[in-house]
């Protein structure tokens, strides 16, 4: 069971990943909406495929989260566990929302107009979740690197967010890429 989760997990995070790096990312770092518009326009099929890998990404990284966990035999499920899964499944489904946003109405992501915060509030459940994941995996089996990975990981990038006010959250699964890879090596 936990090979397969670990798997899982790996599989979602490469889906968000792939999804981060196509071509059209550079609208996300782009200041004028008509430019970003222009570029969600030219892409529109690519738009569409990398926006529905978003969102199958998160969900299959919780799951796999949840099998890991249920797997767990030392450890198994505790209210740190059922915590961490609960904001990150909440998390990931107001990603989903966000991301079918961005595909039913592109002008409404380049002109910032889709529901407002569903980033930000998906954001802090993900690294909260992280973070308590992390104190988790210490009691387990999981080397204690890749739980410090997690505690010290959300913990920073939750500090970054609120400096600079926006955080990519790719970095999210490069920490649970990072555990299915450790740990099925």
């Amino acid at each position: 069971m936990s090979r397969t989760a670990l798997y899982i997990i790996g599989l979602g995070s490469i889906f968000f990943l792939i999804a981060a790096f196509l071509p059209y990312s550079r609208v996300f770092v782009e200041q004028s909406a008509e430019k970003k518009i222009e570029i969600m326009m030219d892409m529109r099929g690519m738009w569409n495929i990398g926006q529905i890998l978003f969102g199958l990404g998160s969900l299959i990284t919780v799951a796999g989260l949840g099998l890991f966990v249920s797997g767990s035999k030392e450890a198994g499920f505790s209210i740190l566990s059922y915590s961490a899964l609960i904001l990150l499944g909440i998390g990931a489904l107001l990603w989903s929302w966000h991301v079918t946003e961005r595909i039913l109405d592109p002008q409404g992501f380049a002109y910032g107009t889709n529901t407002p915060y569903l980033f930000l509030i998906y954001s802090i459940l993900t690294e909260i979740g992280l973070f308590l994941i992390g104190f988790y995996l210490l009691k387990t089996h999981v080397r204690d690197w890749v739980a410090w990975m997690f505690i010290i990981g959300a913990a920073l990038l939750f500090i970054l967010m609120f400096i600079f006010k926006d955080m990519p959250p790719f970095v999210y699964y490069v920490l649970t890429l990072v555990m299915s890879v450790a740990l099925l090596v």
